[in-house]
């Protein structure tokens, strides 16, 4: 592999501990792993819908509690969604210094504008070069549309990126279309990838 211009990283579950993996997981009864899980998540027309930026939050909570056939109110998931993201894992804030320095960088996440209120008021955004949230972008990830999009703001091409995801799904999104990606799961299994592939 050639040396990177970019590296692309994940939000939640790579830089950022969330809680919603295990509220959803509850919710569901336990019945599906964590991969089935974020399978149907990344599938449903509603979450795909709120986090291209197409749902207010009301009517995408009301969407999710039918479309999974929760049993809670709307209003109450809606409470405990916005509250799914904690911050930043330790070190993620110097991993994200020290890549800065050496290559361009960018957040690539799914997420919508109830998550991206909280993402704003910790101390990530300054430590990258581009924040490239798919609510924003109007589309998601494992689409093409969104990696295309990603990469046209920061004219750059496909062969010169590197992409970390927490999800499988959304790393073989990103090669399909031409990046390479690894699936990592918080900051220190991110931090020895790179040092790894000799980036760090």
């Amino acid at each position: 592999m050639k040396t990177p211009k970019a590296i692309l990283f994940d939000l939640g579950g790579v830089l950022c501990e969330l809680r919603g993996e295990a509220h959803m997981m509850k919710l569901l009864g336990g019945l599906q792993t964590r991969e089935q899980m974020w399978r149907a998540w990344l599938a449903s027309p509603a979450v795909r819908a709120h986090e291209s930026g197409q749902l207010s939050e009301m009517e995408f909570a009301k969407q999710v509690v039918a479309e999974f056939a929760l049993d809670i109110a709307p209003e109450a998931y809606l409470i405990a969604f916005r509250d799914w993201i904690i911050g930043p894992f330790p070190g993620a804030l110097d991993l994200l210094a020290h890549t800065k320095e050496r290559y361009q960088t960018a957040i690539l996440s799914n997420i919508g504008r109830a998550h991206w209120s909280k993402v704003e008021a910790m101390d990530v955004l300054p430590r990258v070069h581009h924040a490239l949230p798919s609510f924003k972008l109007g589309a998601v990830k494992p689409d093409r549309e969104y990696f295309q999009r990603a990469l046209s703001a920061m004219n750059i091409s496909p062969d010169e990126a590197i992409f970390f995801d927490d999800n499988q799904i959304n790393c073989d999104g990103a090669v399909d279309f031409g990046i390479a990606a690894y699936c990592t799961r918080g900051v220190e299994e991110t931090r020895g990838k790179l040092v790894e592939l000799g980036l760090l």
